[in-house]
Parts: C-alpha cells; structure tokens; sequence
C-alpha cells in the first residue's frame, strides 16, 4: 500500500510539474495575443482617426470651392443683368450680338450653377473630375458673358 501512495504521490507530483511546465508558454502566446489584438485596436483607432481628419478636410475644400464659385457666380449674374439692360436700350449691331448671345449665355449659367449644386454629391473619388469640369464649364461660361457684350 505504500507503494501504490509513492506512486501515486509520484504521478501527481509529475501531473502538476508537467501541467505547470505547459501554462507557461501558453500564459506567454495569450500575452503575445493579448498585445497584438491592442496593437491592432490601437492601429484601428488611429486610422479611424485619420480618415474622419480627412473626411473633415476635404468638406472644408468642398465647401470653399462652392462657396468661391457661387460668388463669382453673383457677380458674373451682375454682368449678365447688365446685358439684359443693354439689351433694352441698345440699337443696331450691339443691341443684335447681345439677343443673339443672351439665350446661349442664360442656359450655360444655368447649366453650370446645376453642375455647381451637383458638388454636393461629389465623393473624394470624383472631386478631381467634377471640379475640373465645372471649371472648365466657368470658363465658358465667362468667355461667353465677354463675348456677348
């Protein structure tokens, strides 16, 4: 009987060294886990951070752009008011080249001030495209406004 108590002391004893031999590197994979889920969370954070920095960024670009255009847009419907004025009161060729060029010059404003509300749904993907359009569109639209006059 105190054979079978030693050696069953025994396996016990080597049960718990062998059980505890085996925590250890599975405590140290957890840790290394534990470390590379918060490095990742962290990594995480720091790129939502990021994007949203850039998302603000290019709001604030948007949004001046629209801004500067519809200014110039207000002051080039100034011009064309004016047209419109000479329009009445003048005679002959320039009083002719203004009715001629008038209707042209009202459908590309209003084309281009639907395009320039249209920058409301532009993404950064399609900004680069929309904003050269509607520049190229402004610059038209000016060379017309001149060339009616």
């Amino acid at each position: 009987m105190v054979r079978s108590i030693a050696s069953l002391s025994l396996v016990a004893l080597l049960s718990a060294v062998a059980s505890v031999a085996c925590d250890k590197p599975g405590a140290t994979e957890q840790q290394r886990e534990t470390k590379a889920v918060d490095q990742s969370e962290n990594a995480r954070a720091e790129a939502d951070k990021n994007i949203a920095s850039a998302r603000v960024d290019f709001e604030k670009t948007r949004e001046d752009y629209r801004h500067s255009r519809f200014m110039d847009l207000a002051d080039l419907d100034k011009k064309i008011i004016d047209l419109e004025s000479q329009s009445r009161t003048a005679t002959g060729k320039t009083k002719a080249d203004i009715d001629t060029n008038l209707p042209n010059v009202l459908s590309q404003r209003d084309q281009f001030a639907r395009d320039l509300e249209g920058l409301n749904n532009a993404t950064p993907a399609t900004w680069d495209g929309a904003k050269a359009n509607l520049d190229h569109e402004w610059d038209s639209l000016k060379a017309a406004v001149n060339k009616a006059k």
